[in-house]
């Protein structure tokens, strides 16, 4: 499969975006709004879905925040929004009601 230049560059883009939400200075920037251990939640999840090769729903992500470490659901879709996670997309994804 032979990529064309717009795809490696929209490529390039999300590479650097997801190396920077793993960053130390991605987790300074917002562990004292989140806190460190949401951060790293964040992170682990990330890095959880490149290793299974496998990308995550908005809602999985919501679901493991609230009930399995019992953070606010408006919390979490505060944090999605000031990260902009559309632009981990298509690691991050939004589902529609039909998934």
């Amino acid at each position: 499969m032979s990529l064309n230049l717009d795809d490696k560059m929209e490529l390039e883009e999300f590479l650097e975006q997801v190396n920077y939400a793993l960053s130390l200075e991605f987790k300074e920037k917002w562990r004292h709004r989140y806190s460190e251990s949401f951060i790293n939640i964040f992170q682990s999840l990330l890095i959880s879905a490149f290793k299974d090769q496998k990308p995550l729903k908005v809602s999985v992500i919501e679901s493991t925040f609230t009930n399995k470490h019992g953070y606010d659901l408006l919390l979490v879709r505060d944090f999605f929004e000031q990260i902009d996670i559309t632009l981990y997309y298509p690691m991050i994804y939004r589902c529609s009601s039909s998934c």
